[in-house]
């Protein structure tokens, strides 16, 4: 039997995904370097970044393991953000978030609770 370790194992390939709301060249760049320390360390390719492109692009890439995100604001506004998931989540692709909590599935009736929600 042979160790895993002793056979080449690709790196997963996944995409950077940027919402920029400033557009300033710093804010890309600190954002850029965020996700590229995350890959590294978690031995990750991190094949591109793109900045507010369209998910059926990404989809449709061939040998993507997923998509990474600063945090889960960068894929858009609530009822935006749960679409989007559930797009991604149905194309097979796993949603790696840098900072805040882990992505999860929502449901569309998750997200009107949430909204409907009164502060106490």
């Amino acid at each position: 039997m042979e160790l895993t370790e002793q056979r080449p194992v690709p790196v997963p390939a996944v995409v950077g995904l940027l919402r920029l709301t400033t557009r300033t060249a710093a804010r890309q760049v600190a954002l850029a370097e965020v996700l590229s320390e995350f890959c590294a360390r978690r031995e990750l390719d991190l094949t591109g970044i793109a900045t507010d492109a369209d998910l059926a692009e990404l989809t449709a890439r061939r040998g993507l393991y997923g998509i990474v995100l600063p945090s889960l604001a960068h894929l858009g506004a609530a009822p935006e953000r749960v679409m989007r998931h559930r797009q991604l989540a149905e194309a097979g692709l796993q949603l790696l978030v840098v900072r805040g909590r882990p992505a999860r599935t929502m449901t569309a009736s998750t997200a009107d609770r949430r909204r409907n929600r009164r502060p106490a």
